[in-house]
């Protein structure tokens, strides 16, 4: 009887170690399949052969011992690399073949004492559950190094600079989601439980695999909300650090919810930790970065001046052209510097401001436009449409500015306007004017 592939050569943790990931999990998906037809085919017709040579001799058993004797030389081929592979590295992508390994040897567990039975069978098994306590203790410890590892800013990378999600959420979030999927949550539970019962901690009723589980996995997105936490410390540019949080806990909120991972932790506990932040995030954004131009038109300082004065009319255009550049300067901030990538988030974010903008510049407008040369300002609807720009993009030049257009790069019919431009525009009316 032969079984001994040649992955199977390597298997002290640090040649595993060594190994290219993919390769690594070809060869413990291979083990897993041969440790299963050893177990369930190979060992089973091993031992009725056995039976049938030698069970008419006189000495008792002697069979069975012969029967382990040689089985023992095919299993420990298999512990050992087993057990490489449990003391090896704990790296986070690990895990899930850890879980392969632990659930395949609790389903044949059973199996295994059969047929390794009797006395002389006793060394066998208690490698058997040896090898099981290593991986359960392994799938645990990378479980909880990989939390150990995205606490705080151990990550070691900066906030993005552009306020966009890091690929450290992006990597924990779709972990997350994979490891509460049908395939691994229950031998991640089980995991957990085994741990537990090793350490003679009492588990109350109510206790649950599933709640072992959540526990282990808001653990985890704790340190994640921690992590974030930190970066979002360390923007010194306010309205960049609300971009960023709103973009990270929309992401986190949108890509778990309908998902086990979802499930598991529960809609309510997703709002409150994450949607519900990320709105908050999204209103102080509105707050900080387009409260300013909307504070330029606040009827206080308008109610002071005479409409029928000099001073009204240069007062008027001055808020107009002050309008007009604050809102460039905002505008270049956003195509520079600032990301929103979520298309979705985007659109809700672009509505908002033009609900927050416009109204506020139409008033001003209708009020006011006598007092304004035709060409300083836009009308409402091209104001709306250079919001759009700024949310979803235009010409832009290698510095990030808006690409001012002529009259050849506009398309007939469409309203084809710059900041830059009509800002220009603006202040060159302003400066023409001979009714001051």
């Amino acid at each position: 009887m032969r079984l001994n592939p040649d992955y199977l050569r390597t298997y002290t943790p640090e040649e595993i170690d060594e190994m290219e990931r993919e390769s690594l999990e070809t060869s413990i998906s291979l083990w897993i399949q041969h440790f299963e037809v050893a177990v369930k085919t190979v060992f089973v017709s091993e031992k009725k052969l056995c039976k049938q040579v030698l069970g008419g001799l006189s000495e008792v058993l002697v069979w069975l011992e012969c029967f382990v004797k040689v089985a023992d030389k095919i299993m420990a081929v298999f512990f050992r690399f087993g057990e490489g592979v449990a003391r090896s590295n704990k790296e986070p992508p690990k895990l899930f073949k850890l879980l392969e390994m632990s659930d395949s040897l609790e389903k044949l567990r059973v199996e295994f004492s059969e047929i390794f039975e009797g006395e002389s069978g006793n060394d066998i098994c208690i490698r058997f559950r040896e090898l099981q306590k290593l991986l359960v203790h392994a799938s645990s410890k990378v479980f909880w190094e990989f939390g150990l590892q995205i606490e705080g800013t151990s990550d070691g990378f900066p906030p993005p600079q552009d306020g966009s999600v890091p690929k450290l959420v992006r990597y924990a979030i779709n972990y997350l989601k994979y490891l509460t999927t049908e395939t691994y949550s229950a031998p991640m539970a089980k995991v957990f439980r085994t741990e537990q019962v090793w350490k003679a901690d009492i588990l109350s009723k109510s206790e649950t695999d599933e709640n072992l589980l959540k526990d282990a996995i808001s653990n985890i997105m704790e340190a994640l909300q921690r992590n974030i936490e930190s970066k979002s410390s360390r923007y010194i540019d306010k309205i960049l650090l609300h971009i960023f949080v709103m973009n990270t806990y929309w992401y986190i909120y949108m890509r778990s919810r309908n998902t086990e991972l979802g499930e598991l932790l529960g809609e309510r506990y997703m709002k409150k930790k994450y949607k519900t932040v990320a709105e908050e995030s999204a209103y102080m954004y509105q707050r900080q970065a387009w409260g300013p131009l909307v504070r330029l038109f606040e009827e206080e300082e308008l109610k002071e001046q005479d409409n029928d004065n000099r001073g009204t009319r240069a007062f008027v255009r001055g808020k107009m052209e002050a309008f007009f550049k604050c809102f460039d300067e905002i505008s270049q901030r956003h195509k520079g510097g600032y990301s929103i990538p979520d298309p979705d988030l985007r659109a809700q974010i672009r509505e908002a401001t033009v609900k927050l903008v416009v109204p506020v510049y139409s008033e001003f407008l209708n009020t006011h436009s006598t007092l304004l040369p035709v060409k300083s300002y836009v009308s409402p609807e091209s104001l709306q449409g250079l919001l759009g720009q700024v949310f979803f993009g235009t010409d832009r030049t290698g510095n990030g500015r808006l690409k001012r257009r002529d009259s050849r790069d506009r398309v007939p019919g469409r309203n084809s306007i710059s900041v830059e431009g009509e800002v220009k525009n603006l202040r060159r009316s302003r400066s023409n004017s001979i009714d001051v």
